[in-house]
């Protein structure tokens, strides 16, 4: 079940009155928002880049090689 706040509503009426706008055309709609951004009809809020957390990479411990037992050498009889 999905709620709807009030918030939801006033954002999914915008949108329909926006595409009705335009007759629910998306080339329309793309090329209308394209100008409105050249003309600078609102501001674009730009956070510079985050830091990305050292990434500590554990040392390469080398395997000791394996031992030899004997056993593989023998032939059986």
């Amino acid at each position: 079940m999905m709620l709807d706040d009030d918030v939801l509503q006033e954002v999914r009426t915008a949108r329909e009155a926006y595409a009705r706008a335009h007759g629910y055309d998306v080339r329309a709609m793309v090329a209308d928002l394209r100008s409105r951004d050249l003309a600078g009809d609102w501001t674009v809020v730009r956070h510079p880049p985050r830091r990305s957390k050292p990434v500590t990479i554990p040392a390469v411990i080398p395997h000791p090689e394996p031992q030899q037992t004997g056993k593989a050498d023998e032939v059986p009889s």
